[in-house]
């Protein structure tokens, strides 16, 4: 009789996740989406996409092929982003003047005119500027579309609210920005693939609460497109 209990219960449990998953994704991917902007057109050279809680400028140079591109400037003491990682792409620092510095999995690094350090995807870092001059990065980074747009986002967010990386409900409004586009997750989080599972699953559910991945007062360029 309690196998039966059992049984029986596992298996409502399993159809009430199934059915969960397959209408909630329904209606969030396909059914109601979230209205926001066209991406492909929506970088322009001069913008400039600016967090005072990290201190990093990026100004565009040009959007093509899925990719915006862009050059970088960290404030003085800047204290750059949270540590995170990238599934999708790599990164490479290079500056033209200072001194900046790099946590990588662990290591500080200190990156001098000249040198150059690759993060592969995949690796937990967090660039940041120790010192009092304005660093600026040699080149441009190229960001893939997606991110760059939901980065806006979240550089408005975080100043938007004070203390955001300890606010209650910051994994929820990450795991929007995430699922949509925002590949940059918590390195001092759960595992990667945690992280995504867990966005999966709740993304519908979080739409119902009134959590969404664009924010219109969130998006400096706003004007500049009415």
């Amino acid at each position: 009789m309690q196998t039966k209990i059992i049984k029986k219960v596992s298996m409502t449990l399993f159809f009430t996740i199934a059915s969960y998953l397959i209408i909630g994704t329904l209606f969030h991917r396909i059914l109601l989406p979230e209205k926001k902007p066209d991406i492909a057109t929506w970088f322009k050279p001069g913008q400039q996409l600016y967090s005072k809680t990290e201190g990093f400028r990026q100004t565009v140079i040009r959007q093509e092929n899925g990719y915006v591109h862009c050059v970088l400037e960290m404030e003085p003491y800047a204290a750059g982003p949270p540590k995170h990682i990238h599934t999708g792409f790599d990164e490479t620092f290079q500056i033209d003047n200072g001194e900046l510095t790099v946590w990588v999995n662990g290591d500080i690094r200190k990156i001098q005119p000249g040198e150059v350090l690759h993060i592969p995807k995949g690796t937990p870092h967090k660039p940041y500027n120790e010192t009092a001059d304005t660093i600026r990065l040699k080149g441009a980074f190229a960001f893939p579309e997606k991110f760059a747009f939901n980065l806006v986002q979240v550089y408005g967010a975080m100043d938007d609210q004070p203390g955001f990386e300890q606010a209650p409900d910051i994994a929820f409004r990450m795991t929007l920005f995430q699922t949509n586009g925002f590949d940059s997750y918590i390195a001092d989080g759960p595992p990667v693939f945690i992280q995504k599972t867990m966005g999966f699953v709740l993304a519908p559910a979080l739409r119902l609460f009134g959590y969404r991945s664009y924010y219109k007062k969130y998006d400096p360029f706003v004007k500049e497109k009415l």
